[in-house]
């Protein structure tokens, strides 16, 4: 695991459950709190960066799958971002 693991969890964990993600969507803050995350691991949480979560080295499953509840189109983000083929 990375050395964010409070992202990867928090990342896992919102996957997995979907009162987490009604809450985060309600209040992304308030749900981060019990993952030890940093400032700017809120903050690219909160921004939906999942551009930024990939360059972190997360999971790449875990990013897909947060980008997808959220209607994220990542691929597209990717490529803008010059980190897809």
């Amino acid at each position: 695991m990375s050395r964010r693991r409070g992202v990867e969890k928090f990342l896992y964990h919102y996957d997995k459950d979907a009162d987490l993600r009604q809450k985060f969507a309600a209040d992304p803050r308030a749900v981060q709190v019990d993952f030890g995350l940093s400032d700017e691991e809120r903050d690219a949480l909160e921004r939906r960066d999942v551009v930024q979560l990939h360059m972190w080295g997360l999971h790449a499953l875990l990013v897909r799958n947060f980008a997808g509840f959220l209607k994220i189109d990542y691929v597209s983000l990717f490529r803008e971002a010059g980190i897809a083929d």
